[in-house]
């Protein structure tokens, strides 16, 4: 088996960081070397271990190994790659970067940072898994999505710019104190974008990355589960599992036997609603998972028998196909709300649009020459009919 990426994300406060941890001191103890690592600002990886991890990879014990990722040691050690990309944004403002706090505010660059350290790790093959303690939902999406938001953006005002620059900067620098980017500015942008690029399909190629959803047995909490679930499939990206956790069983007494009751309405809901998905369940512990030692305690009661670097699940949530002469994208958007669903074609592109969420599509080769005719959507798949 390859080296594999686990990443697991979830409505803040439902314990995905006692779970992921918890994976990766299973791993570790399966003689796998593994690096978990949070991506939440609100970083509590350290309180899972009961110990100060800090901004680079920590020792834990015996092939584990932890890490807090900070924006500003991630400008530090992939200076190299952001430089070019940096000096361009802050001449095209008429601005020099002064520091490196001031630098970690832009917009976006925490999406950035942390997936240059995925695309690292991948790259060094350091590691035999990494098992990412995401932040919670909104931001994961935000991280997921960025890659496809730059690709937008190099694909068609990048292009632009530097044409622009390039013809306008001899008579620029003569008049202006101002400079414009040089073209090796350009360069290393594109560099950006190229580790960008890649470590995204790395985390939609289902044989290397997987996603879990980890929740707990509420409305709220399924709600936003089922809301990640279908705009993750939005973006391609391969989700195996659902983690319920927190789920009272019959030791707590007569006092949470009406918790028992809708948590069971809740858990069946589940288990009807991800019926393509691995369905783990998790107690509630009597004491909470603090240190290696419970960690692996926990990690023993959820997988028992299961290797948590198995894929769960293999369905694909982007087919393109061909049937009766027609071409046809198909898109698994099980909970989508039809009302909220928009397909247009603008420029050429086909972009679907969910929400506030919205993926331009960049089609095979056969269907670069396509436009969407008709789109249909039933029972959670939405098919878009290409001439």
């Amino acid at each position: 088996m390859g080296q594999r990426i686990l990443l697991y994300t979830g409505k803040g406060g439902v314990g995905k960081t006692s779970i992921a941890a918890s994976t990766a001191c299973s791993l570790a103890k399966m003689k796998r070397k593994t690096l978990v690592i949070s991506t939440d600002p609100a970083h509590s990886l350290g309180d899972a271990f009961g110990i100060d991890i800090g901004p680079k990879p920590k020792k834990m014990t015996e092939n584990l190994y932890a890490q807090e990722v900070s924006v500003n040691e991630a400008i530090n050690t992939h200076w190299n790659e952001l430089k070019g990309y940096l000096t361009g944004l802050f001449q095209t403002e008429g601005l020099d970067p002064i520091s490196a706090e001031e630098i970690a505010t832009l917009p976006g660059f925490d999406e950035a940072s942390q997936l240059l350290y995925l695309r690292q790790y991948y790259d060094e093959k350091t590691y035999d898994a990494v098992v990412i303690d995401s932040a919670p939902t909104g931001e994961s999406l935000k991280l997921l999505s960025f890659p496809e938001a730059m690709t937008w953006y190099m694909d068609k005002i990048f292009p632009m710019g530097r044409l622009a620059a390039r013809l306008v900067r001899p008579v620029w620098n003569t008049v202006s104190s101002m400079s414009i980017p040089d073209d090796e500015v350009f360069k290393s942008v594109e560099s950006l974008y190229e580790y960008l690029k890649r470590i995204r399909s790395i985390l939609s190629d289902p044989k290397i990355s997987t996603i879990r959803l980890v929740m707990n047995p509420d409305k709220m909490s399924l709600s936003e589960t089922k809301r990640a679930f279908t705009y993750l499939l939005l973006y391609g990206y391969p989700v195996d599992s659902v983690f319920v956790n927190k789920i009272y069983d019959e030791s707590t007494g007569s006092f949470f036997k009406g918790w028992r009751s809708n948590q069971g309405e809740i858990i069946k809901d589940v288990s009807d609603s991800f019926t393509d998905l691995r369905i783990f369940k998790v107690p509630m512990l009597k004491e909470e998972p603090i240190g290696i030692e419970k960690l692996q305690k926990m990690s023993d009661l959820i997988y028992s028998d299961s290797d948590p670097l198995d894929t769960f699940s293999k369905e694909k949530s982007i087919q393109f196909l061909k049937e009766n002469e027609k071409y046809i994208v198909r898109l698994k958007l099980p909970f989508a709300d039809k009302e909220k669903l928009e397909v247009f074609n603008k420029g050429g592109e086909l972009i679907v649009q969910l929400g506030n969420w919205k993926r331009v599509f960049y089609l095979p080769t056969v269907y670069s020459d396509k436009n969407p005719v008709k789109a249909e959507f039933n029972n959670g798949v939405l098919d878009i009919e290409m001439k």
